[in-house]
């Protein structure tokens, strides 16, 4: 299974990016075994962030700990160009498309490898079985993709479409076992994006178990702001350089 987490980016009190707090903590969720990071995702507001920004967070973490295990959430053209030219796979998100005909167009326009990152808030149009067949057919199809807010017979609909060597990860964590049992090959979890101590075990139960416990937390916050607010605060519990 592929645990995939999207990463934290510390700031100062007024605003720019904490480079020794987030190199700390990249290099404490490097000891980890999650398979992959998601620089400026959702979770720390990346679609809110500058282009500078997006691209000192792709450099500080390429420095801290390598780019093999790293992919950088990619909202703008700028974006993708930064992270294919700093070696980290692009994660584009799909913004306001209107049609598959158009999805289409802006995947056979990626580089190779990308990853997408497909939800209903960005674009009407999302990653479906009929897109994800057709881009197969006509070979523009990226070797992966977060899709969120698809129940386990999409995800298994999904598998179906795109084969076996596309990388499906589930953007929902609340139930592993039927994610992976429809095919997905691991998920994304942001309630982990915190590097509890001790880290989980690859286990579904303990994983699962880890993820509930701290999903429960978070959703006694009122809104992303204040979820976000509540994992930035378990991470800093301890300090971000503390042993995971």
């Amino acid at each position: 299974m592929q645990l995939v987490l999207p990463a934290l980016t510390f700031r100062t009190p007024d605003g720019h990016i904490d480079a020794p707090a987030t190199t700390a903590y990249a290099m404490r969720a490097a000891r980890t075994w999650a398979y992959r990071f998601i620089l400026s995702g959702t979770t720390t507001g990346g679609h809110q962030a500058s282009e500078t920004d997006r691209a000192a967070v792709v450099d500080l973490w390429a420095d801290a700990i390598g780019v093999d295990r790293l992919t950088a959430c990619c909202w703008t053209p700028a974006d993708i160009t930064h992270a294919t030219d700093s070696g980290v796979v692009p994660m584009v998100v799909l913004r306001d498309l209107t049609s598959n005909a158009e999805a289409l167009e802006l995947f056979a326009r990626l580089p190779k490898p990308s990853y997408l990152f497909s939800h209903p808030e960005f674009s009407p149009t999302t990653l479906t079985p009929e897109l994800a067949a057709t881009a197969r057919a006509a070979e523009v199809l990226p070797a992966a993709a977060k899709v969120s807010k698809v129940p386990p017979a999409g995800i298994a609909a999904l598998r179906s479409a795109t084969g076996p060597s596309f990388a499906l990860w589930d953007g929902t964590a609340r139930h592993i076992a039927a994610s992976l049992t429809a095919g997905a090959d691991g998920i994304v979890t942001a309630p982990l994006s915190h590097l509890p101590h001790p880290f989980p075990r690859g286990d579904v139960a303990e994983l699962q178990a880890a993820i509930d416990t701290a999903q429960h937390h978070l959703d006694t916050q009122g809104g992303r702001d204040a979820r976000t607010s509540a994992l930035f605060a378990m991470a800093t519990a301890r300090r971000p350089s503390d042993e995971v």
